[in-house]
């Protein structure tokens, strides 16, 4: 599914291999579609696009139309999501390990080659999956500042949530110790 693909910022949201249709309700529904294509305040967002993965959820099933300036895009898989993540500014994500590394990887390099923060990651858990495993990885790395985490996909239905992931400050990842540091995060 493709819609009036624009320039402007972008949102890229992955579930990778798995299914997590909670978060891919939230991203598609209208009260979230409309506070990230205000003109002001948090949104200004022109460009949304959905990796929905192993899910039964459709995206954007429940927006009516086009109202907004907003281009939404959809699928399930494709080879390699690296040209997605590379092309959005703000990149939503389930939190399996894979999926953050190359986030918080791509996020360094791009906030580093414009000289500005532009570039975020955001990590939706999942607490059905693996015994909240993902919950521990996302909350230490959240802890050292190199991504937001959300504990529920509604609370991106929240404008305020939205708000304080504007204003996040995101701490570039440089790989710890070779890579050590997140390595001994997944194994702890």
């Amino acid at each position: 599914m493709r819609r009036n693909r624009q320039s402007g910022r972008s949102i890229f949201v992955t579930v990778g291999t798995t299914q997590f249709d909670a978060l891919i309700e939230a991203i598609s529904d209208p009260q979230f579609i409309t506070h990230i294509s205000r003109t002001d305040g948090c949104g200004a967002f022109t460009s949304l696009t959905v990796q929905y993965g192993r899910g039964s959820v459709i995206p954007f099933a429940r927006v009516n139309g086009n109202d907004t300036a907003l281009s939404c895009d959809a699928y399930q898989f494709k080879p390699s999501l690296r040209q997605d993540m590379e092309d959005a500014d703000l990149i939503i994500s389930h939190a399996g390990a894979g999926s953050i590394m190359e986030g918080m990887e791509l996020c360094t390099a791009a906030n580093k080659s414009c000289g500005r923060q532009k570039k975020k990651l955001v990590v939706v858990t999942n607490a059905a999956l693996m015994h909240g495993h993902q919950s521990e990885l996302a909350d230490a790395l959240e802890a050292r500042g190199h991504l937001y985490v959300v504990r529920d996909p509604r609370e991106l239905l929240q404008e305020d949530t939205l708000r304080r992931i504007e204003a996040f400050d995101q701490v570039p990842f440089e790989g710890g110790d070779g890579g050590k540091d997140f390595s001994a995060l997944v194994d702890d």
